[in-house]
């Protein structure tokens, strides 16, 4: 709807740059619009001007309690967020449909949960219990057709501790001592968190230098448990960069089955190669090591196997050795892009033969989370099995769309 055709509307609402008209809702915006600085921004013109990103540091230490009080503080939200997430999915199980001969899957009935939650959960605050009932019926139905309809899996559960969240309005982020410092509501009380800085998170310290100075705008913060550590993790809208350099051109990249990535010009000519031979050498190391524990999981050793932590342990580094590798190659090929002043990037990973228990999805999506960021475009130009293309790719947060061939 243009603006012409609203402007008249005393309903009406119209986008500060783009003047694109949308009915008014009230207080609420229309889904995916913004408002910053008192002016409405839709949804495409807000994907234009920032990048939502996600930050997360660990936390060095709190201000105004022990360790002791913020861990035993901690460790009560954490019980109650995980009670309240799989009562929460329980409750959604148990009112919905069952299949009684229906040709097609009923839609989800709509069940309000959160007066209940609010009673069975004093101790959390409205927000939070808000926030966890959003995020327990997205997974529940993302579930929902292999669960109540064809009965392939069992209902998921969340398993101690699920991060607690904490609105954006209930958090605030400045500079202490050249050390950010989080003031964060825990409950009924408020707490200082100083998080870990150095040149280790300069990426992470960029983004929050940005949301101090305010030019970025903070969303929703979790507190989570990784291994013995406190980790505080938020997400935030950062201003889109400008580039002005002239890009021309297309570097085309693809798998092969003796080399990790190779990339191309638009005359085929091959310029760039990614060998990656410790990620066959890691792959197999843990396929052997995990085949050897399995042998070793005999009747008497169960249920708990004398090895388990190891085996968890190994597990935990081998997933961080694969993520850190995704996040490496895609930085690798955008800045390389950037370097030879590429306007985008086609994208072929229909050859699995070289690492092939490799994320290729995970790396996929984390170069096109890079190549939007540097104003790249991305197109994914692989063939399913089936040899026909696949179909497009939509980055929801982000809003970029990857056409294919």
């Amino acid at each position: 709807m243009s603006a012409t055709d609203v402007g008249t509307k005393p309903d009406a609402l119209i986008c500060h740059f783009c003047k694109l008209g949308r009915r008014a809702l009230g207080k609420r915006l229309p889904n995916g619009w913004k408002r910053e600085a008192g002016v409405a921004c839709c949804k495409s013109c807000w994907s234009r001007l920032y990048l939502l990103r996600s930050v997360t540091l660990p936390v060095s230490c709190a201000l105004d309690c022990t360790w002791d009080e913020l861990r035993r503080l901690l460790f009560e939200m954490w019980a109650a967020t995980t009670q309240a997430s799989n009562w929460m999915l329980t409750e959604l199980y148990s009112r919905d449909v069952r299949r009684d001969g229906q040709p097609k899957m009923p839609r989800m009935p709509k069940v309000y949960l959160y007066p209940e939650a609010r009673e069975r959960f004093p101790n959390l605050p409205p927000k939070t219990v808000a926030a966890i009932e959003q995020k327990v019926t997205k997974a529940y139905r993302a579930a929902r057709y292999r669960t109540i309809w064809t009965c392939a899996a069992s209902l998921p559960t969340f398993r101690y501790a699920v991060p607690f969240p904490v609105d954006n309005q209930s958090w605030t982020i400045a500079e202490e001592g050249r050390a950010p410092v989080i003031n964060v509501r825990i409950g009924d009380q408020r707490v200082r968190l100083r998080l870990k800085n150095g040149i280790r998170y300069h990426r992470q310290l960029e983004a929050i230098g940005k949301i101090i100075r305010g030019q970025g705008m903070r969303g929703e913060l979790s507190l989570s448990r990784r291994d013995a550590d406190v980790m505080c993790s938020f997400v935030a809208w950062l201003p889109r960069p400008v580039f002005q350099d002239k890009r021309t051109g297309i570097l085309t990249v693809r798998t092969s089955s003796d080399t990790m990535i190779v990339a191309f010009n638009t005359k085929d000519e091959r310029l760039w190669t990614y060998n990656g031979d410790q990620l066959r050498r890691w792959q197999a190391e843990h396929s052997r090591q995990v085949q050897r524990w399995a042998e070793d999981t005999k009747a008497e050793n169960r249920p708990v196997p004398p090895f388990a932590e190891r085996r968890a342990e190994a597990a935990r580094k081998y997933r961080n050795r694969m993520t850190t590798a995704c996040h490496t190659i895609a930085s690798l090929i955008v800045n390389y892009a950037v370097r030879r002043k590429f306007a985008g990037v086609h994208y072929d990973d229909s050859i699995h033969a070289y690492c092939k228990d490799f994320p290729w999805f995970d790396l996929k999506s984390k170069l096109i989370q890079k190549c939007d960021a540097v104003g790249l475009s991305f197109e994914d130009t692989s063939r399913t099995s089936m040899g026909s293309r696949q179909g497009t790719l939509v980055s929801g947060e982000l809003g970029v769309t990857c056409a294919t061939g």
